[in-house]
């Protein structure tokens, strides 16, 4: 997958709580098909501090999930 954009985003939660992050957007090729699928991924500032990696638009990345399908992990391929 391609990092092609970075956004900050920050919203209230359900409790009203403050959240604040960044929403990633990748690409990767269509493995039916042709050309490239897009995917959207939000991540906690607080997740993110802890990554030893920090996405950068441009890099490639494996992105990992956890059992409930939300990002976990990113590295750089």
């Amino acid at each position: 997958m391609k990092i092609i954009g970075i956004r900050p985003s920050s919203f209230s939660g359900d409790r009203g709580d403050a959240v604040s992050g960044r929403n990633i957007y990748l690409t990767y090729p269509l493995e039916k098909g042709e050309g490239l699928g897009s995917e959207r991924i939000f991540v906690t500032d607080a997740k993110l501090n802890q990554w030893p990696y920090q996405p950068k638009v441009g890099d490639e990345v494996q992105v990992f999930y956890n059992r409930y399908g939300k990002c976990d992990g990113m590295v750089k391929t």
